[in-house]
């Protein structure tokens, strides 16, 4: 019963609480050399694309295309429909070998007259790319496109910009996500729990963990193999936590017995959880070990995961946030299209349903 009431609360939440970029890397695809950016319009040729070899792209499909502007003042638009209620991450990597005031804004029409809300506005002045993000919990209404403008606060210099996001983002927001899978063991023993946390929000949060001890007691844990039950987070950042528990000694064999491990942050304006269901026996059982019963490799991989493991049915790769990005039933998996991160493996076979991770470099 706890399991299913647990799987609605979890399946309502899913419902309500999300995160997507619904604007990225902007300049990448679809462009040609000196021409306005794709999807972009701007007065007199102000902003154009070019084509250059850089080394701050984190995603491995990446382009090298970018924005540049060498104007007094350039602005350029784009529409994009942005929902009052919900909370959004912008963000823009930009470099100038002189100096630039960068500004994000956003408006009723394509012209900087109709630019009414200000995103954030940075001087940038280095020969190197740099990253300028703004946090906004809300946005007026009216707000039908968003603009770029940039203002040249010294003469005969350029400034480009790349990888121009948009995030629906909370300030303070993170998840959890079980590595480890059903177990078995006997009373009085300890056992090894492994879980993904990840700050999905805007800031960095410090979460603390609050282990159940209805059925466990004698808690560790280990953030990244660091000791602690209280770490740091920062924006975008996914750790992986390993805690010890022992199952009690007066736990009945056969009892559907579980370790409920919360999460929270100073605020309380967040919580998750993960949960990992036991099944203690009796000293005339055999423990099984799920992780005995498959072998993913390698791990972490570059191209190709190889999945070995009886009675093999079906496969499927999720990402960090649950959703199923290929699937298959073979034993071999072609992952060279994926970004680089972590990954949850789902492998159905004839006994049931395993999970495991690995890791795309």
């Amino acid at each position: 019963m706890k399991k299913l009431f647990l799987t609605l609360v979890l399946g309502l939440l899913a419902t309500f609480s999300f995160a997507g970029n619904i604007l990225t890397e902007s300049f990448e695809y679809g462009n040609h050399d000196l021409q306005t950016p794709v999807g972009w319009s701007c007065a007199d040729n102000s902003w154009l694309c070019g084509y250059l070899e850089k080394d701050h792209n984190l995603k491995p499909h990446t382009g090298n295309w970018y924005a540049f502007t060498t104007g007094d003042e350039s602005w350029m638009f784009m529409p994009m429909y942005l929902i009052p209620e919900m909370q959004y991450r912008f963000s823009i990597w930009a470099v100038s070998d002189g100096s630039y005031s960068l500004s994000f804004w956003a408006g009723s029409a394509p012209s900087s007259e109709s630019m009414t809300v200000q995103f954030f506005s940075e001087s940038i002045c280095t020969d190197e790319y740099s990253k300028v993000s703004a946090y906004v919990e809300s946005i007026p209404e009216g707000c039908n496109y968003i603009g770029i403008c940039a203002i040249m606060l010294q003469g005969d210099s350029y400034l480009s910009i790349d990888d121009v996001e948009i995030d629906m983002v909370q300030q303070y927001n993170f998840e959890a996500e079980a590595i480890t899978g059903d177990t078995t063991m006997y009373p009085g023993t300890q056992a090894v729990f492994h879980y993904f946390v990840h700050n999905t929000g805007y800031d960095p949060v410090d979460i603390t963990l609050h282990p159940s001890n209805e059925f466990f007691t004698d808690f560790s844990s280990y953030v990244n193999g660091v000791s602690g039950s209280t770490f740091a987070t920062q924006p975008d950042e996914t750790v992986r936590v390993t805690t010890y528990a022992t199952l009690r000694p007066e736990v009945q064999p056969g009892t559907m017995a579980w370790l409920d491990i919360m999460m929270t942050i100073p605020c309380n304006c967040n919580t998750a959880m993960v949960t990992f269901w036991v099944t203690p026996l009796d000293l005339t059982q055999t423990p099984e070990n799920n992780a005995l019963n498959i072998n993913v490799f390698p791990n972490p991989a570059t191209d190709r995961v190889s999945i070995e493991v009886e009675g093999l049915q079906r496969v499927s790769v999720a990402d960090l946030r649950g959703r199923v990005i290929m699937t298959g039933t073979q034993s071999g998996l072609d992952i060279s299209a994926l970004e680089k991160g972590f990954y949850i493996l789902s492998v159905e076979t004839k006994q049931g349903m395993l999970k495991r991770s690995f890791v795309k470099r």
